[in-house]
């Protein structure tokens, strides 16, 4: 018997040594497969105020502005102010980027230059030793982690826009660096202190007799130009159409700079340039930009995504009236989707006035001509993707793969979304590529403890919409523009756009 136990013993201990060897090399040959990705932060880099370009100190003209709001209302306030300093033959002072959640709104000139002085860190450097999500906070760090500032270099090639216009990068917005940094008086600065949000139109050539739309009064480009003053100090650039290019010349100018202005971060290249890989690549691919989660965008949400489902349905399939109808929900739930929302009060409309262009009442049609049944430009690339099970129906659209960027929350669960995702099976969010993302959620102001991951993953999203061969975007949103005319023509081998003057002239219809 006792031979026989440790017979038995030995053969479970040789088992047992057999499965930990197994396990161990399963281990070490998963390891090695799948890529280990680095929890080391990514830091941002800050460049040099005068990295780019060194003044002469008692003779250079500079031109400086105040940013304010979200991200892309900063970044059309960059693209007029590169525009405006080209003009004029002026040195243009960068701000960095304020990315803050809320962010901070137009003021007028006195309280958005104190409001911004105001932002500052000094002094709470001991609130980057403490755990942001641990509470309670102390109550000087309780918005610490909420706000931060970065350099556009982090997220344009500045080098070549510098080949453009001179650009110094201003480390703050206090009034002393300017008067150290380049050897100036108190009269060698103009100031423009605005008092609306759109307060001006700065025109470039005399002989044109444009309508100033929204804008209180015009400003010749030439009045300008007289100005001695070294210093020309702005408060809000923002808003389209503010500085016009209408010569030939300048219409050049704005398209250089607008060229220049295409997202270069490696990161977030990187993210994008890997999903719209696996969705087929550039030009393969129907992309959206549905904005429906706040404010004017959320009122007219439902509105929104029916013209897009319209057009995709035109466009891209062969459905009869009565298919449409069935995939709405019927004619009830569609003359419902025809309708603004009630969950914002009434007051909202005095802040932002009806569409004129919008049809809320808009019976169910289809329109195919020009189709011609062509519903993508890739056949058989639902074969290579994890596309959702369609109906008899609905698996011959299979091939036109949408990819949707949108604030909407769950997208593929939301109600206004989801006879998008019935009729087109192989409809994707950014949320079905998530390990694509890990290098982002790793991109960090390191000196304040700051991760930026709730401010790219729209970015990313967008980019990603942006190669499609096919953009439909939301109207009046500054993002969508931003792709419509930049992002979306420059990543499918196109040039950007540049809005004429009867473009102009048709915005202001709108």
């Amino acid at each position: 018997m006792k031979r026989k136990d440790s017979t038995v013993v030995g053969l479970i201990l040789v088992t047992l040594l057999i499965s930990f060897i197994t396990w161990f090399q399963y281990t070490i040959n998963s390891k090695q497969l799948r890529p280990q990705q680095s929890q080391e932060p990514i830091p941002v880099v800050f460049p040099k105020p005068f990295e780019l370009h060194k003044p002469k100190k008692n003779s250079e003209k500079f031109l400086s502005y105040l940013p304010h709001s979200g991200f892309h209302n900063q970044r059309i306030e960059l693209e007029n102010a590169l525009l405006l300093a080209t003009y004029l033959n002026r040195t243009l002072l960068v701000p960095q980027v304020y990315l803050a959640s809320p962010a901070m709104p137009w003021l007028r000139y006195e309280k958005l230059h104190e409001r911004l002085l105001f932002q500052t860190k000094n002094g709470l450097s001991h609130c980057i030793d403490l755990d942001s999500n641990q509470l309670p906070l102390p109550s000087e760090c309780l918005n610490n982690f909420r706000w931060t500032n970065v350099p556009w270099t982090f997220f344009y090639n500045m080098t070549e826009l510098s080949k453009q216009v001179p650009i110094v990068f201003r480390p703050g917005l206090d009034y002393e660096w300017l008067y150290s940094s380049f050897n100036l008086k108190e009269d060698d600065i103009y100031f423009f202190k605005d008092m609306s949000p759109y307060e001006y139109q700065i025109h470039d050539d005399r002989d044109t007799d444009l309508p100033l739309d929204r804008f209180n009064y015009r400003i010749d480009l030439s009045t300008l130009e007289e100005i001695d003053h070294r210093v020309l100090h702005f408060g809000s650039m923002f808003g389209s159409y503010r500085i016009l290019a209408e010569t030939e010349e300048h219409t050049e100018v704005l398209k250089k700079i607008r060229s220049s202005m295409i997202f270069r971060n490696p990161v977030l290249s990187g993210a994008a340039e890997r999903i719209v890989n696996q969705l087929g690549g550039a030009n393969n691919f129907v992309g959206m930009h549905v904005r429906v989660g706040d404010g004017i965008f959320k009122l007219r949400a439902s509105i929104l995504v029916d013209d897009i489902f319209h057009q995709l349905v035109n466009k891209f399939t062969d459905l009869t009236v009565e298919q449409v109808t069935e995939y709405e929900g019927g004619v009830e739930q569609h003359n419902l989707d025809r309708t603004e929302s009630t969950e914002y009060e009434i007051k909202l409309r005095s802040f932002h006035p009806v569409d004129e262009t919008a049809n809320y009442t808009k019976p169910i049609t289809v329109d195919h001509q020009g189709n011609n049944n062509n519903f993508t430009k890739q056949p058989n690339i639902a074969s290579r993707l994890q596309c959702q099970q369609g109906d008899e129906i609905t698996n011959r659209f299979r091939n036109t793969v949408v990819y949707i960027a949108t604030d909407a929350p769950d997208p593929r669960n939301h109600p206004l979304l989801s006879k998008i995702f019935k009729v087109f099976p192989c409809t994707f969010i950014l949320s079905d590529f998530i390990n694509e993302l890990n290098d982002i959620k790793q991109l960090q102001v390191v000196e304040e403890r700051v991760k930026l991951e709730s401010y790219l993953i729209p970015m990313v999203d967008a980019m990603i919409s942006a190669h499609g061969h096919t953009f439909l975007g939301t109207p009046h949103s500054t993002f969508t523009s931003y792709i419509e005319r930049q992002l979306h023509p420059v990543y499918t081998g196109k040039q950007v756009q540049v809005m004429g003057l009867l473009d102009y002239l048709e915005s202001m219809k709108a």
